[in-house]
């Protein structure tokens, strides 16, 4: 008996600093994360150069002089190849804890040529007869400026943390269609959306730093307009937008160096407006979807 209890006090000993160190490295943990956020955060930034490789595909309709457009497809009609690569860069500025910006750019360009049509075609006032060779574009400068707010940080070390974005995103959209041996008069055969203004975004995410390598996140942004005024005129008429669009990123980051990262996500983007008014009226549609791959620079 004596023995048996001698034993079982020994690991209740040996047993007893490893319970309150455990105690105490959480307590520390704390404190120390108390100590981080209660500091000033300096300034950050944060550089991204990414590729997206989607599927995707891409509509137009433009209707002038009082003829309505065809819906123009890029793969559907013009039999374009629907799985490309974009390229896309994101600069953040961070200067607190929970407050940072970040500015996005995108270019998707598409060029389909000597495609024959399958029956007449409307575009922006012109009627193309069938059988004839025309020629599709289409550039997209897909451009946003979002406020980020930090609502709340979870875990021992603060490193969950929950998210809100509110911001502008904008276009600058040229599309064509037109053909060499049909020619038109007054450039009918391009069309560009000159009259935008920008447009709200707003959403919700969440990032998550798991130790000193691994970055995780996910964020989903989201705008709906109807009938918004350009306080623009064309034809001698006010244009007005509509527009819907939605932005939604899973993300994974690996820190290579405290300044180099392999940056890999999830992309799905989609954007449908409208411009219109009197006998005008323009209409994009984008959708694409596929992994979006690159580096970051950490300063």
């Amino acid at each position: 008996m004596a023995p048996r209890f001698a034993l079982l006090l020994s690991l209740c000993i040996l047993c007893a600093p490893l319970a309150l160190a455990q105690g105490m490295s959480e307590d520390y943990v704390r404190e120390r994360t108390r100590a981080r956020f209660a500091r000033p955060y300096g300034i950050g930034i944060e550089w991204d150069l990414l590729a997206h490789g989607a599927l995707f595909d891409q509509m137009q309709k433009v209707r002038a002089n009082g003829i309505p457009g065809d819906r123009i497809g890029y793969s559907r009609d013009m039999d374009g190849l629907p799985i490309g690569v974009f390229l896309d860069t994101e600069l953040s500025l961070r200067w607190s804890w929970h407050d940072s910006v970040t500015v996005g750019y995108g270019f998707h360009v598409l060029r389909e040529f000597d495609d024959e049509l399958d029956e007449n075609t409307r575009f922006n006032g012109v009627i193309y007869p069938k059988g004839v060779d025309v020629d599709y574009g289409a550039d997209w400068h897909d451009m946003f400026a979002v406020y980020r707010r930090d609502l709340f940080h979870l875990g021992l070390a603060g490193n969950f943390a929950v998210f809100a974005e509110i911001g502008l995103e904008w276009g600058l959209i040229t599309t064509r269609f037109g053909s060499d041996t049909y020619r038109v008069k007054d450039d009918r055969d391009v069309e560009r959306f000159a009259e935008l203004l920008p447009w709200y975004t707003a959403g919700l995410g969440f990032e998550w730093q798991i130790g000193q390598h691994v970055r995780l996140s996910a964020q989903g942004r989201g705008t709906y307009e109807v009938g918004v005024p350009t306080f623009q005129r064309r034809d001698d008429e006010t244009m007005k937008q509509s527009v819907v669009s939605l932005t939604g990123l899973v993300g994974f980051e690996y820190a290579v160096t405290d300044w180099f990262s392999i940056v890999a996500r999830a992309k799905y983007r989609y954007l449908k407006l409208k411009l219109y008014g009197g006998y005008r009226s323009d209409q994009f549609l984008w959708w694409s979807a596929g992994p979006e791959i690159g580096i970051g620079f950490r300063f």
